[in-house]
């Protein structure tokens, strides 16, 4: 099974209610949001999903958005005026811009070609707003249940004034293909991602950050060669990068600071001098729109919830603080992208 496939196998619930606060055990979904007893007030608008419905953090407010409508890695633009999303289907996925409430929304990926169903996840903006990069299995082989072929997600473009998508990246087959495509702020040239592939002896599945320039397509990997790296988030100012790297069970968060451009492969890899950040079974981290904050899901007593985690990029980055917990057991998706604007 494909990753595509595999990140629907996650329960779709209906749209949820938001809860009273509690501090108690977790031990199963309640159905619903639960804050945390500190009533953490979220700076900006921070976007989630629970169940395939999506929510909207603000202050100590949640809002619930698109009912009705199964949703999945929402993105947002710089200045926080546009959503994109996921929207799924039972066997298909389509790429959705609108505003900032969910409204006027165009569908920007097919859903179906004559190669068949479509998935397409892991949108996201580029910094004037008129491109996105984002994951699909179109142009695969088709396919049928006698004569079976891979539909692993490559990274594609698509330009929003033109209607026009590119695919920029041909995925390793028979891995699932590519994920967590992201532009550089401040030159949307540069393309970051996730590389997965096979490696070692016996071959294992790795995982390697990926930098891209779109205008040369170059590409040069940021992490050895049989890591596990994956989820690169760019702090606002597109000097650091946050990443999950997995560990003997665990998914740690790390940040490294990222040169300019790149030529070849450095050595050593930047994520050999990586700082971590937090320990835990981490997910999907966002960097807060001011630079000050990196928000993630984070695995507790069975549940994953949203924490903050304060931090500076003032000289070298350092946490100025614990992470703090904005819900508690409220079994958020661990496998769809947070995103965070002013």
């Amino acid at each position: 099974m494909t990753r595509a496939r595999r990140a629907l196998t996650v329960p779709l619930v209906a749209l949820l209610a938001v809860a009273c606060s509690s501090n108690g055990a977790a031990p199963h979904d309640p159905g619903k949001v639960v804050f945390s007893g500190k009533h953490v007030a979220v700076s900006g608008k921070l976007y989630a999903t629970k169940g395939r419905s999506l929510y909207r953090f603000s202050g100590t407010h949640l809002t619930s958005l698109l009912a009705g409508v199964m949703v999945k890695d929402p993105a947002v633009t710089v200045d926080g005026a546009r959503l994109a999303f996921a929207q799924l289907q039972e066997q298909s996925s389509a790429i959705v811009v609108s505003d900032a409430n969910g409204k006027a929304r165009q569908t920007i990926t097919p859903s179906s070609a004559p190669e068949g169903a479509l998935w397409a996840f892991a949108p996201h903006y580029s910094d004037d707003g008129q491109q996105i990069v984002y994951l699909t299995d179109r142009g695969k082989q088709p396919s049928s249940p006698q004569n079976l072929q891979p539909n692993d997600l490559g990274v594609w473009s698509c330009d929003l004034r033109s209607g026009h998508s590119e695919r920029l990246v041909a995925p390793v087959l028979y891995t699932g293909g590519d994920s967590d495509p992201v532009f550089r702020p401040g030159v949307n040239d540069q393309l970051f991602f996730t590389t997965y592939l096979y490696g070692g002896a016996p071959l294992q599945p790795v995982a390697r950050l990926t930098w891209m320039s779109t205008a040369s397509k170059a590409i040069t990997y940021l992490s050895p060669d049989l890591a596990r790296n994956f989820q690169p988030t760019f702090s606002p100012d597109g000097r650091f990068v946050a990443y999950i790297r997995a560990g003997v069970g665990s998914d740690d968060l790390y940040v490294m600071p990222l040169g300019p451009t790149f030529s070849r492969e450095p050595r050593p890899y930047p994520t050999e001098g990586a700082l971590l950040l937090q320990s835990g079974i981490i997910s999907q981290p966002v960097w807060a729109p001011d630079g000050r904050a990196v928000a993630f899901l984070k695995l507790v007593n069975g549940s994953f919830d949203l924490f903050i985690l304060p931090v500076s990029t003032d000289g070298t980055i350092h946490p100025t603080g614990p992470a703090e917990a904005v819900t508690h057991g409220s079994f958020l998706d661990a496998d769809s992208r947070l995103a965070w604007s002013p």
